[in-house]
């Protein structure tokens, strides 16, 4: 009997350690931020339903949508553990989302605008390896799964694309810049692999 408790006791222990997610990179005492998920920063527009749609960047470094000159990029969503309310069980995190193979990071443009917005997204480079500034901050996964959202300014919402009637991605008119702002309705981001596009 005491032979299978033993044996039983190392099962759970082994099995249990296995089944925690481990973030790339990280080591307990390390406080940089490091990569979590790896994938192409998407919508999912109401007028393609089936499929999360890569945005874009343009030649000024300016996140956009509905360009196809604008070409997608691959980013890393990288957990800060200097960020409160880090889940690494769950899988929700607060951290940055750089693009990948680089020190920019996907950076709100003009953080002090109405608390409505909109808002606006740019590459910039990033400004603190452990802490990053409330233009830089996002969080991913919530009760509805593998979701990204900017933390906001105030820090009290999560702010994502904004949508139109039809649930698709609003630009700003003649540079098709991607708004954000929470004051009707807005749609969370997601981190796509390419297998998935």
């Amino acid at each position: 009997m005491k032979f299978f408790i033993s044996t039983l006791a190392l099962f759970a222990a082994v099995g249990s350690s296995a089944v925690l997610p481990r973030a790339k990179n990280s080591t307990s005492t390390s406080t940089a931020c490091h990569s979590v998920h790896t994938g192409y920063l998407t919508v999912f527009p109401g007028d393609q339903p089936s499929k999360n749609v890569p945005v874009g960047l343009n030649s000024q470094n300016q996140v956009t949508y509905g360009v196809d000159a604008d070409q997608k990029f691959l980013v890393e969503f990288q957990a800060c553990p200097k960020l409160p309310d880090q889940a690494p069980n769950l899988d929700m995190w607060n951290g940055r989302i750089i693009k990948s193979g680089t020190t920019d990071c996907v950076t709100v443009s003009n953080p002090s605008a109405p608390e409505d917005g909109p808002f606006f997204l740019e590459l910039a480079p990033c400004k603190s390896d452990t802490k990053p500034p409330a233009s830089q901050q996002w969080e991913y996964g919530n009760d509805f799964g593998a979701v990204v959202f900017w933390k906001g300014a105030s820090k009290k919402d999560e702010v994502g694309w904004t949508d139109d009637d039809q649930s698709n991605p609003t630009v700003e008119q003649g540079t098709n810049r991607l708004e954000l702002g929470c004051a009707k309705t807005c749609s969370s981001f997601s981190i796509t692999p390419e297998n998935e596009l």
